[in-house]
């Protein structure tokens, strides 16, 4: 990500950034600005997020510069009181094979077939006989 010359942020990757360091400062301003961006789609403004969150308005301003590293508490607060995520995961999915007799006779060939089971929150026996 490309900052204004003679900025603060880009100064100081120049003389002791990373790749990882720079990449944690892309992350930082991509959460800020759609924090922002949600603001503006609702109409509110930085100092309506902080009555929202029991904050300062100067620490929500600190947070939209983009220069603070969010945790994920501070992330999963503010998705709550706008009511939209900030940062979209695809759930994860888990496949659970198992096979199922039908008849009582033995013909392994026709009696048991591979079955897909999808979880959602909850615990399967996964030594299903």
């Amino acid at each position: 990500m490309e900052f204004p010359k003679n900025n603060i942020i880009n100064d100081w990757l120049e003389n002791n950034g990373s790749p990882e360091i720079e990449k944690l400062v892309e992350k930082n301003m991509a959460i800020a600005n759609k924090i922002y961006e949600m603001l503006q789609k609702r109409g509110l403004k930085p100092a309506d997020l902080a009555r929202l969150l029991n904050k300062k308005p100067s620490e929500i301003s600190k947070w939209l510069t983009g220069t603070h590293t969010f945790t994920t508490k501070t992330i999963t607060k503010i998705e709550t009181v706008l009511g939209e995520d900030i940062i979209h995961i695809e759930p994860q999915k888990e496949y659970v094979y198992f096979k199922v007799a039908v008849s009582n006779e033995i013909d392994e060939e026709t009696l048991f077939e591979k079955s897909e089971v999808f979880t959602n929150g909850f615990e399967i026996d996964k030594k299903a006989s």
